[in-house]
């Protein structure tokens, strides 16, 4: 069974924007490139529409990607490619976070399973009388949320063997999402591309995850000292040069993430006597401090995680979920409180603001600080959305 390279991924994460307002063949007649050619068929009927907007109101009507038949070596198969956030309505998608039950029967982002349900029809239409042996799901940005969800739903009715390629997505799913999807693909048949530098990977916030939940994917390094930057989101100025020639294989090599739990560890003791490297709006300190949050979270006992659970479906936000954790963590842990106080000087380093030492690390703080985090991460990952547009 093939595989695409990823630089094949990333011209057929490119290329399905120009379906965005425009038919197959306007988009041949001006002379725009898909990026399957030579691989993949594309048809007047690939092009498949979807809806996106709110959950109830402002929604809009536009191309979301296509289906195309496998030629060549890649016979027998199908390429689904859907397409990032190319309009303001977009957004507010993106914005929608709750969870739904998504196409395998596992809590994922409302906003993403609405945007999918909309075009949902169409591939199961699509694929009637078709038995491929191959399902290759490319997006980039809310393209590869909802490429997330289409190899869910394809590997949730065994359509056939799916391989998913996804570059600079948002989080898609629940952990329950996240390590059923991984066992039925195969964690070798997901390839997540992302950047160090780019801030939509880092949103939605926890209890959103990656898939696989405990893999670092091919992080596409920025160097020690680069910034978080809109720019490091694009496909054409980032994505494509940044993947290369290589195949995955000496991707991975060249990506290989060097953080482990030591590490963090180390770094927040270092945060804590003073020293440890934080640079403000830094894209390796930002790496460090997502790190340091899903290793502090792994910390908390299984009380605490029993009794978090049960606060999920009390109607908490997201932000007050993650700060009740760490609150919580800070009041029954004399170590944490001291992981946690790190954590929060950090943050406030990245931010460009002086650390306050000496506070008690109540609900209401720990909920302050991490608003002001996260503020600062959906602006950023909303200009390099509007930048996209």
């Amino acid at each position: 069974m093939t595989t695409l390279t990823p630089l094949q991924a990333a011209r057929i994460a490119r290329g399905v924007y120009t379906l965005l307002d425009q038919t197959v063949g306007e988009a041949r007649e001006r002379g725009d490139l898909f990026g399957c050619e030579g691989l993949f068929t594309v048809g007047e009927e690939s092009r498949f529409t979807g809806r996106s907007g709110g959950l109830i109101a402002c929604k809009t009507i536009s191309g979301f990607g296509y289906l195309a038949e496998g030629e060549g070596r890649h016979q027998g198969e199908i390429l689904v490619a859907t397409r990032g956030t190319s309009i303001q309505l977009d957004w507010l998608s993106n914005l929608n976070i709750g969870m739904q039950i998504g196409p395998g029967g596992l809590p994922v982002h409302a906003g993403f399973h609405e945007v999918w349900k909309s075009f949902a029809d169409g591939l199961a239409q699509y694929l009637r009388g078709r038995n491929p042996s191959v399902i290759h799901c490319v997006g980039h940005s809310l393209g590869g949320a909802l490429a997330t969800l289409n190899a869910d739903y394809f590997s949730h009715i065994r359509a056939g063997a799916v391989r998913l390629y996804t570059f600079g997505s948002p989080r898609a799913g629940s952990l329950f999402f996240s390590n059923a999807l991984r066992q039925r693909l195969g964690a070798e048949h997901i390839h997540r591309v992302h950047h160090a530098a780019d801030p939509v990977p880092k949103i939605p916030l926890f209890p959103f995850l990656h898939v696989p939940a405990d893999s670092a994917g091919y992080p596409l390094a920025s160097g020690n000292h680069g910034l978080v930057s809109v720019a490091a989101h694009s496909m054409k100025d980032s994505y494509i040069p940044g993947v290369g020639e290589d195949n995955w294989i000496g991707l991975e090599r060249r990506c290989r993430d060097d953080l482990n739990d030591a590490r963090v560890q180390g770094w927040l003791d270092q945060i804590a006597s003073g020293g440890g490297h934080v640079l403000p709006l830094g894209a390796r300190t930002l790496q460090m401090i997502g790190r340091a949050l899903a290793w502090l979270l792994k910390k908390t006992s299984a009380l605490l995680v029993g009794t978090f659970g049960t606060l999920l479906t009390a109607g908490m936000t997201v932000l007050d979920q993650l700060a009740w954790l760490l609150a919580k963590s800070a009041e029954l842990s004399i170590e944490l409180t001291g992981y946690i106080a790190a954590l929060i000087k950090a943050i406030f380093l990245f931010l460009g603001r002086t650390a306050i030492v000496g506070t008690v690390m109540t609900f209401g703080f720990v909920r302050w600080v991490l608003g002001l985090l996260f503020g600062t991460l959906t602006g950023l990952a909303r200009s390099a959305l509007s930048v996209l547009g």
